[in-house]
Formats: C-alpha cells, structure tokens, sequence
C-alpha cells in the first residue's frame, strides 16, 4: 500500500502538476460516461420523471438548504485544524516556524482545490495535487507530505465506518436489511485495507525498502517516517475528536437537506439521517467515477425508497439537493477559487 503510494506521487514530484493534462486523460472521459450512464440508470431502474423530481425540489424551504450549506463548509476549517496538527507532529510545519503557506487559511485553500480536482477527475488525484500544493508554496517534502495525507484518509475512513456500524445497529440491531448488507461488506473492507496497510507500515515498512526502486527509496522512506509519526500518541485523542466531529456534521448536512422538504411531510430520526449520509460517503472513496458521480446518486435514492419507504421523486430530489451542495458547490466555488487562487 506504502509503495503505491510512493509510485503513485513520483511523476508529480518529478513534473508537477497539470490539471488540464488530467482533464484530457482518456480514463477522465471514460469515468464521466460511466457515471452519466449510472445517472441514466438510476432514472431508467426507478421509472422517475424529471417534471415530477423538478416540482418536489420547488417545495424546498431555501432557509434549511441554506444552513445545510453552511454545516457542509463548517467542515473545511475542522479538516484543515485536522491537518495541521499532522503536519505539526510530522516536524513539516513545527509550531515555532509556521509560516503564511502553513495557516488555517492556506490549509483550507489547499484541501478546498484538492478537493475541487477530485470531483473533476477519478482516482483521488485531488490528494496527490495538494501534496504538491504544499511542497510548491511551502518548499517541503512533497514525499512527507502524501505521508500525513495518507495518515488523515485512515482517519476518515476508521471514523467514518464507525459512525456508520453505530448508526445502523442503532436502526437496525442485528437485523440489517439485505439492501445495507453490500455497505458494511464495502466498508468493512476498505477498513481491513486501512489495517492491514497501517500494520504493514507499522511493522513491515522499512523491511519493505530493500523492494522499492532505488530512485524511489529516499521518497519512501520519507513518506513512511512522516505517515507513522502522524500517529503519535499525543496528539491521537484531539485527531480522533476532530474527526467524529466533522462525520457528525456531515450527517447533519443531510438532516438539514430533507428537513428542507418539510412541506411534503418528510421527516426522518436523525440516526436514520446519519446513516444515509455516511453511506453516501463511503461510496465517495470508490475511485471509479470523480467524487462518486452516479454511484451515491444510484444508492442513497435506492436506500431512501427500498429502506426508508421514500416515494421516489422525493428521494431523488433529497439526493440531487444533497449532491447540489457536496459536488456541484464545490465545482462552481472551486472553479472560481482555482482562476483568483495565487497559491495553485
């Protein structure tokens, strides 16, 4: 896994990064099919008429979809204080010498464009170019960067299938409903993955040196120090805090968005609301489509109606609403961000 990553951000520190290269790259247009045959699917397997999906989403109360938004950005500054702390503990922006290209602000600037790119191209290059952001403005690693970049996704993903497993055994018990049970089997692992990967660095990483390319070997084991360093004890219960806390509001964002269709009655227990939310989340990490375009669209509605007993244009207009604020908000401010940003 730590070679993959080490391979993976080679060609970006050795030539940087082109987001218009990236934008012609034929696996970028074949994932864009892919998700709007997806979306073609969802309207095709549910038998929904865009008239219908339109009128319900002109019922939504803008007040609710208003403070959705502005629950969803509230999670930008949590996950940069997130960063920061692992940069700190790394020895990458040590406290006593942080500088402009390391503040609060930066940080933010930095993940929002990382995450801009993801949702416009697949793989999760987003991640790969704010490695290179940092090394650009910050003149550091950019090996020991993608090593505490790749310490906050095992964070997010331990948090976020923790929320999950609490969710549905608070909905459900043991009693999983067979539409949810390919969910836990996905996150599970993803989760046995990030174990497995974290033992190996834990244990196995610097046996594993003498297999890496020799061009490759000083980039890898900065990576490797950086990303165990991340983990530090010290620090673990204040990184483990800010986690949960940005997955809470993440499942709020949601609660918020189908409070918004209050004039049509919809109404769900928040841990309901959660655990729709997270699901959406976990299929964000598939690399098969930008930022899971098509997948979450195809799932959550699937979930609102075969779990949730939705009518299908409600749940469709939830899903578009949710998707208006964590994918297409982040195309439009992020496209304004990446023309005025001096730091790109």
């Amino acid at each position: 896994m730590a070679n993959m990553d080490a391979n993976k951000s080679a060609g970006t520190e050795e030539g940087g990064f082109s987001l218009v290269d990236a934008l012609r790259r034929p696996r970028t247009w074949v994932s864009f099919a892919l998700a709007i045959m997806l979306i073609f699917f969802i309207f095709r397997s549910l038998n929904v008429s865009v008239a219908e999906t339109l009128a319900v989403m002109r019922q939504t109360d803008i007040a609710f979809l208003f403070l959705a938004l502005g629950i969803f950005y509230l999670t930008f500054p949590l996950r940069a204080m997130r960063w920061r702390m692992l940069l700190e503990n790394s020895d990458i922006a040590p406290v006593a010498a942080r500088a402009s290209w390391a503040s609060l602000s930066a940080l933010m600037e930095y993940i929002y464009l990382s995450w801009f790119v993801n949702v416009i191209v697949p793989a999760k290059l987003g991640d790969v170019y704010r490695g290179y952001l940092l090394k650009h403005n910050g003149k550091v690693s950019f090996s020991s960067t993608i090593g505490t970049i790749f310490a906050e996704r095992l964070l997010d993903m331990l948090g976020l299938f923790t929320f999950l497993t609490i969710s549905g055994l608070t909905l459900f018990g043991t009693h999983l409903p067979d539409e949810m049970q390919w969910l836990f089997v996905v996150g599970a692992v993803l989760v046995a993955v990030i174990v497995v990967g974290l033992a190996s660095l834990r244990w196995l990483g610097p046996s594993l040196v003498r297999f890496v390319p020799e061009r490759l070997k000083a980039r890898y084991q900065r990576f490797l120090v950086s990303a165990l360093k991340s983990f530090q004890p010290r620090i673990l219960p204040n990184l483990v805090g800010l986690t949960m806390l940005v997955w809470l509001l993440e499942g709020c964002r949601l609660y918020f968005v189908i409070e918004s269709m209050h004039r049509l009655g919809v109404d769900l227990p928040l841990a309901l609301v959660v655990f729709v939310s997270l699901a959406s989340s976990l299929l964000t990490v598939v690399p098969f489509t930008p930022a899971g375009l098509g997948l979450v669209e195809g799932a959550v509605t699937a979930v609102l109606v075969a779990v949730v007993m939705m009518d299908s244009h409600v749940a469709l207009a939830v899903t578009l609403l949710d998707r208006l604020i964590n994918f297409w908000s982040i195309i439009v401010f992020g496209l304004i961000l990446y023309l005025v940003s001096k730091r790109r």
